[in-house]
């Protein structure tokens, strides 16, 4: 059998640290290049309801079925991720996919409000 023998030089010492830099690197490039949608939208999704009084929800999850409470006649979608807006408060009934930046206004006539949303990638 051979016997392997180590060296702890300098030389042996910076190999392995570079070896060890270079992992870290690699896995906070591997972590930095991970899709963020399982997080929150960044930013804010603003609802005005059919009495005129405005709402928001600032950085809302993500795949997550939020309330729009008193009902939405209105909204603008200034997050980073796509919304479903919804008729119902159960998030069943899609009443439209607003894109990011884009708006939504209810249907008239009959007006109909939206009661949740959801955000992420599909409804």
């Amino acid at each position: 059998m051979f016997a392997r023998r180590r060296h702890k030089g300098k030389q042996g010492g910076s190999a392995a640290l570079r070896r060890t830099v270079l992992a870290a690197s690699g896995a906070l490039l591997l972590v930095a290049a991970l899709p963020s949608s399982a997080g929150a939208a960044g930013g804010q999704f603003t609802f005005s309801r059919n009495d005129g009084s405005v709402d928001a929800l600032f950085a809302p999850p993500n795949d997550v079925c939020l309330p729009l409470s008193g009902g939405a006649a209105h909204a603008s979608n200034d997050t980073d991720a796509t919304a479903f807006v919804f008729l119902d408060g159960g998030c069943s009934q899609l009443s439209a996919i607003v894109g990011v930046g884009g708006t939504w206004d209810q249907y008239n006539p009959p007006p109909q409000p939206a009661y949740s949303v959801r955000f992420g990638s599909s409804g």
